[in-house]
């Protein structure tokens, strides 16, 4: 495994208010690392600011070892995807409109966005059904495997997803976990922020606990030891009586 994102001492935040205090985390090709945290730890403010949608306020981001300064665009360029949480896609754009979009930093690589809406459709077969359909049509999870397709469009090398259960029907998010996991059986690394603790160690090679801005669990899921610790002393979550 090689490490594909490293982010060291990162500060970030909003204005004066300092959300994310020297922040370290090394996660690797071929790997699923999760985010876990309390609300307000700073998981999503993290992951804007690796993206670049926060300018970081020091600290350093790097992708395969090359330092990442410039704007989101630039990152996605070196190889960086981000599922915002929410669904975020056009939803006024048909499917295959929105995966064009998706494509639109590998427009000028000739082929590269035919490319990239073939493979969106043999991952996700129920895309290529509904391509001419509005995404404002789609069902919850069908938009929720928009948004991933549409950001593996430029053929990321590590992807975040931020709370991508969130507003899924239960008999649904089985099934959204399923595709994120098979993502690093292509080499990819992903780096995973979820509010749901079992789904997201069933799939996660590593686990991070962010605690007051900072990392304080870092580790293999295998090595983890009780989950039920892991909910109740660093996490605040009740055990399922």
């Amino acid at each position: 495994m090689t490490d594909a994102l490293v982010i060291t001492d990162l500060v970030a935040g909003y204005g004066q208010l300092k959300i994310v205090r020297g922040l370290s985390l090394t996660c690797r090709s071929g790997e699923l690392t999760v985010l876990l945290g309390r609300n307000g730890a700073g998981k999503t403010t993290t992951l804007s600011t690796i993206a670049g949608l926060l300018p970081a306020l020091g600290g350093e981001v790097s992708l395969h070892g090359v330092p990442q300064r410039g704007s989101t665009v630039s990152r996605i360029k070196s190889g960086l995807g981000l599922v915002q949480e929410g669904k975020r896609v056009f939803r006024a754009r048909t499917v295959e409109e929105n995966l064009k979009l998706g494509g639109y930093t590998v427009r000028r690589k000739r082929g590269a966005i035919d490319e990239g809406i073939v493979r969106a459709y043999e991952r996700f077969p129920i895309l290529k059904d509904k391509r001419h359909q509005l995404a404002s049509a789609l069902s919850g999870g069908q938009q929720q495997m928009l948004a991933i397709a549409q950001a593996l469009m430029p053929q990321p090398t590590v992807l975040m997803l931020d709370e991508p259960s969130a507003g899924l029907a239960p008999s649904i998010v089985e099934e959204v976990f399923g595709e994120i996991a098979s993502l690093t059986r292509d080499g990819l690394c992903v780096l995973l922020v979820e509010q749901l603790i079992d789904h997201s160690l069933a799939v996660a090679d590593r686990v991070a606990v962010l605690d007051h801005g900072r990392i304080t669990i870092d580790t293999e899921v295998s090595k983890l030891g009780s989950w039920d610790t892991l909910r109740e002393s660093y996490l605040g979550a009740p055990v399922a009586e």
